[in-house]
């Protein structure tokens, strides 16, 4: 098979027209849909060749050709996005853009279009003023097909664009000009050009105002908002939204007119929540409209929007259990029920508090995945009441605390403090007992993550709480999701400086041999074996010389073993262990260290260790 293919890539450089259009022709047609193909063409160096055919002076019918298998090879695969970058092909396809050739400027786009489709493409190549003028002109091209094909690729472009180059086409007068023009289009082109509208309103004041230069900006818009698809109608209100809030608006065209726009928008994006294509966006759309007028706040209540919206705090459906649009439909309500008595009373006997709060839990969670907004978080004041919540009785209401204290004290030392020194801290242990599953999950990671990296205040409170009896069963609990954590759990604690002495203590002397013995009983899961490799190898590191004795006796032969797994993170794992238990720092005992190294020389480890210099992964070799 590869030789048939390194074959046909060979063809791509013949001397003879036909020969190299058969070969393009016949790639694009095995990579169609097959990533296993293009990954194998790509190894052969398939791309750049490709690419070369279109910086020739070819006749359309190679151009075209040549195009699409560039377009085909970065749509759908990341390596394919690379080599199609690395292999200059956005600027070639970039230049056939200009060729007077109808259906080689269409092939280019169709391809361009993919290129910014892709998942790689986060930061595309840059459009340079002659580029962008040639896209620009397009949107306004005679053809149809062509028009509205330009379009759908600045809509692509601009959906990857950063805020900088956005920016940069918002200045450009033609650009507003055509694509509100083809807002009036009765084909694909619409939908484009609303969308392209809607991130370059988003990023540019002037391109906003540009809008409601055209005569029928106001009727163009509207009429999207009855669009089939949601994305055109949402598209439709970011843009509306971004108009009217331009400075001076309302004496341009009227407080009437903005007030007509905002009526029109509410009642679709009020549908939109019900849409899953749009959720990510749509609340808070309807939250920006809500804050800017009063009025839209009283035509909102007297619409019932309380109601709809309080449904959705706790409705069962997957799609709607989102942090980010749960946050945006909280904050909707907070703005509706701020300065309406009628509101806060519907919303009063409409919603428990138990779901509000529980709704509030998804969005600190949210917000607490990323560091960035983790800093921000006022941890004085949010950790008592979320701690609260841990003793209230609803059981979603638990479990939605949980999974926001886990993230809440992974790095934040004064949020590991106020569980450590609260009834939460005891709240948690006795949820680990819990028939329920996903509870007991989420207590337990939460557990391993109030002592990662922590005090040993905070440590010593945890086994205060938390009695080595009660950890062990978990150890081999049936739910796989507790067992994995129980075992975060084990590693983590054993990873502070003298925890090794404390976890001995604590355990009586017992968990490094049921860490042994749980890692001799095979097959084990991958993530398992990694966490007691871990585990063992903090209580080698940390440990007393007793300990590593213990350890080199008991688990050895398993732990080279285990240097042999398919696994990358166990080989890199057990190497640890070898390397913490070999240690021959400790001047105190350097025969012990020694009669250890002799004793993994017996087993075999040391050709082991040798082979695997040339092991695949960096880490390993390292080791």
């Amino acid at each position: 098979m590869v030789a048939k293919q390194q074959e046909v890539v060979d063809r791509l450089r013949s001397l003879d027209r036909s020969t190299r259009l058969k070969a393009v022709r016949e790639i694009k047609n095995q990579i169609i849909g097959n990533k296993s193909k293009k990954l194998s063409y790509i190894k052969l160096e398939a791309v750049p060749r490709v690419v070369e055919l279109l910086q020739e002076n070819a006749d359309a019918f190679l151009l075209v050709q040549s195009a699409a298998t560039v377009g085909s090879f970065a749509y759908g695969l990341e390596d394919g996005f690379r080599a199609v970058v690395a292999s200059g092909g956005v600027q070639h396809l970039l230049h056939a853009v200009s060729s007077q050739d109808n259906t080689v400027v269409e092939a280019a786009l169709r391809a361009l279009k993919l290129i910014w489709q892709s998942s790689g493409a986060t930061a595309p190549h840059q459009l340079d003023g002659l580029n962008l003028e040639r896209l620009v002109s397009l949107l306004s091209a005679s053809n149809s097909r062509t028009s509205e094909i330009a379009t759908q690729v600045l809509a692509q472009y601009c959906q990857c664009a950063d805020m900088e180059v956005l920016a940069r086409l918002a200045q450009d007068p033609n650009v507003a000009s055509a694509l509100m023009q083809l807002l009036l289009s009765q084909n694909g082109g619409q939908e484009a050009a609303v969308t392209a509208l809607s991130r370059l309103t988003s990023s540019s004041i002037s391109m906003a105002a540009q809008c409601t230069a055209h005569p029928h900006w106001q009727h163009s818009l509207l009429s999207l908002l009855k669009h089939s698809k949601p994305a055109a109608r949402l598209a439709a209100c970011v843009c509306l939204r971004n108009i009217c809030l331009t400075p001076d608006m309302q004496d341009k065209v009227g407080a009437t007119t903005v007030e007509t726009v905002h009526r029109a928008m509410l009642p679709v994006l009020l549908k939109l929540l019900h849409t899953p294509a749009v959720l990510d966006t749509a609340p808070q759309v309807l939250t920006d409209l809500l804050q800017q007028s009063p009025a839209m706040q009283k035509a909102a209540n007297d619409s019932d929007a309380v109601s709809s919206l309080t449904t959705l705090l706790h409705h069962e459906q997957t799609w709607l259990n989102r942090p980010c649009f749960k946050e945006g439909v909280l904050r909707a309500l907070a703005i509706l029920c701020k300065n309406h008595g009628d509101a806060r009373m519907n919303f009063m006997e409409r919603a428990s508090i138990g779901q509000v709060r529980a709704a509030a839990c998804a969005c600190i969670q949210s917000l607490s995945g990323s560091m960035k907004c983790l800093r921000h978080i006022p941890m004085a004041e949010l950790m008592p009441p979320m701690l609260r919540l841990l003793l209230q009785p609803e059981p979603e209401l638990q479990h939605s605390a949980l999974k926001a204290l886990s993230n809440l004290v992974l790095d934040t030392a004064s949020a590991k403090d106020s569980v450590a020194q609260s009834a939460g801290l005891s709240a948690m242990v006795q949820m680990l007992a819990l028939p329920d599953d996903e509870r007991r999950c989420s207590a337990m990671w939460a557990l391993a993550n109030l002592i990662h990296a922590a005090s040993p205040a905070v440590c010593n409170a945890v086994m205060a709480a938390l009695s080595w009896n009660q950890i062990l069963p978990l150890l081999q609990d049936t739910n796989s999701c507790v067992q994995d954590k129980s075992f975060m759990f084990m590693r983590n604690l054993a990873a502070g400086r003298s925890a090794a002495e404390c976890v001995k203590q604590w355990s009586r002397g017992s968990a490094v041999p049921a860490l042994v013995a749980r890692m001799q009983n095979l097959p084990l899961p991958q993530h398992i074996l990694v966490h007691i490799l871990y585990c063992l190898s903090n209580f080698a590191s940390t440990g007393s010389e007793e300990d590593r004795d213990a350890i080199a006796s008991a688990a050895g032969e398993c732990i080279k073993a285990h240097l042999h797994h398919e696994g990358v993170e166990v080989r890199t794992a057990a190497l640890w262990v070898i390397l913490n238990l070999t240690d021959g720092a400790d001047d105190d005992a350097p025969d012990r260290a020694m009669k250890r190294i002799q004793q993994f020389q017996s087993l075999g480890t040391e050709e082991r260790l040798r082979d695997m210099l040339q092991d695949m992964s960096l880490d390993v070799q390292e080791r």
